[in-house]
């Protein structure tokens, strides 16, 4: 029987944008897939044996971590996305309150400056861009992840995941700076990390082989 694993995409991505992960290690583990907008509208992660997300998607998973779960991926995330006085690795609350106005008028160029970002220091390749247009979500999900983003704050959580946990981020990610896996790295009781020096948010997007690689490596 196989293990299962759930892999979670983040704001603004549909399933598409992680469905080529899950066709690489599929051989090994059944696996379903949400996205970070159905996973913040349940509340709810079903259980599994793994689960590798990032962005959104981890601070979703770290808050809702199924008692099943025996490791953990984390991709380009943080334990809180916002920063603060005493948590300098996020971004500022007035630029998400800003994407939430400009989503009601210009949702696209919202939408095209964000995956500009994400895709930093490359370019958002064409079979990208249309995984993202044909996984497009409402406006309403779009708006409750920068809402749920805004207030969301698991570091309380952090020192209690037991589990162990690869933390992958890109050293010139814009949208989570990488410090912030750094302070997950410092503050996990079990973790590995990983800093690629020539990439930014969308790792498995640029560096597909090398994240699947050490994705096994870590779930062996």
């Amino acid at each position: 029987m196989k293990e299962t694993m759930i892999i979670i995409s983040g704001w603004a991505h549909g399933p598409e944008a992680v469905q080529p992960m899950a066709d690489a290690l599929t051989g090994r583990y059944e696996i379903s897939i949400r996205t970070g907008a159905e996973i913040l509208h349940d509340r709810f992660i079903p259980e599994a044996d793994c689960i590798i997300t990032g962005s959104m998607g981890g601070l979703l998973a770290m808050e809702l971590l199924p008692t099943s779960c025996r490791k953990l991926v984390l991709i380009s995330s943080t334990a809180r996305f916002c920063a603060t006085p005493d948590y300098p690795f996020g971004t500022a609350e007035r630029i998400l309150k800003r994407m939430i106005l400009q989503l009601q008028r210009e949702p696209e160029a919202v939408l095209d400056e964000f995956f500009r970002n994400v895709h930093y220091p490359h370019r958002e390749s064409r079979q990208a861009m249309e995984a993202r247009q044909a996984g497009s979500q409402s406006l309403g999900e779009l708006v409750a992840g920068l809402e749920y983003l805004l207030q969301a704050d698991v570091r309380c959580r952090v020192p209690g995941i037991r589990i162990p946990v690869l933390l992958l981020h890109g050293e010139q990610d814009r949208i989570i700076p990488p410090g912030a896996s750094r302070w997950l790295h410092a503050h996990l009781p079990d973790s590995t990390l990983e800093i690629i020096e020539d990439d930014g948010h969308a790792l498995p997007a640029h560096h597909f082989a090398g994240v699947i690689n050490r994705i096994e490596a870590f779930l062996d």
